[in-house]
C-alpha cells in the first residue's frame, strides 16, 4: 500500500507524465497543504522511492535550451498498487479524513461503479462504529461511575460518525448525478 504523499504523487504521474516541479506546483495550486501538511522536499523524496520500487520511471528530456529535466510516468506495477491503495482509502471505516480526501482526489482513476461500491461499504462500517460508539457511551453514562467530562471523547467521536456518514451519502449522490467522470486535475493548466 502507498503512504498518502505516493498516492498523490503516483496519481498525478499517473494523469499526465510530470516532473516533481510540476507536482509541487499542481499541489500548491489546489492549495492541498490547507488540509494535508506537505513539503516539496517530500514529494521529491517519494518521488525517488517510487521510482526505486518500480511504481514509476523517470526519462529525462531538454526542450530548447532548457536544462534537462526528468519526467515520470507510472509503470503497470504502479497502477496495481495505486488502485489497490486508493480502493483502501475510499472503502475502509474509521475516521481518517485526510487518507478519504486523498483517496476523492483520487477516485475518479477508478470505475465509477467500484467507487459507489467502496463508498457503500464504508457507510456500512461506519454506521456500524457509530452504532458502537452509542452504545458504549450508553454504557459507560449508565454506569454513573464516569464523569460527564470522561465521556466527552466518545461524544465527539459520535459526532465525528454522523458528520462522515452524511458527506458519505452526499459524496454517492453526487457521483451518482454526476455525468462527468474525468479528474479535476486533468483539467488544472501547470
Amino acid at each position: 500500500m502507498l503512504s498518502r504523499v505516493g498516492t498523490l504523487v503516483i496519481g498525478i504521474i499517473k494523469e499526465k507524465p510530470v516532473n516533481p516541479y510540476e507536482i509541487t506546483k499542481l499541489l500548491e495550486m489546489i492549495r492541498l497543504r490547507e488540509w494535508f501538511p506537505i513539503a516539496a522536499s517530500s514529494v521529491y523524496a517519494t518521488i525517488k522511492n517510487l521510482n526505486v520500487k518500480g511504481y514509476i520511471v523517470g526519462e529525462a528530456i531538454r526542450e530548447g535550451n532548457m536544462p534537462e529535466k526528468t519526467i515520470y510516468s507510472i509503470t503497470e506495477e504502479g497502477r496495481r498498487v495505486f488502485e489497490h491503495t486508493l480502493k483502501e482509502m475510499l472503502g475502509n471505516g474509521g475516521l481518517d479524513s485526510a487518507a478519504f480526501n486523498i483517496g476523492t482526489i483520487m477516485m475518479c482513476h477508478l470505475e465509477k461503479n467500484s467507487v459507489l461500491e467502496l463508498l457503500e461499504t464504508k457507510l456500512v462500517k461506519n454506521r456500524k462504529e457509530l452504532q458502537a460508539l452509542k452504545s458504549q457511551y450508553d454504557d459507560f453514562k449508565d454506569v454513573g461511575k464516569v464523569p460527564a467530562y470522561a465521556l466527552i471523547s466518545l461524544k465527539h467521536n459520535t459526532y465525528l460518525y454522523e458528520a462522515e456518514i452524511k458527506n458519505n451519502l452526499e459524496l454517492i449522490e453526487e457521483i451518482r448525478r454526476s455525468l462527468d467522470w474525468s479528474h479535476f486535475l486533468a483539467k488544472i493548466e501547470i
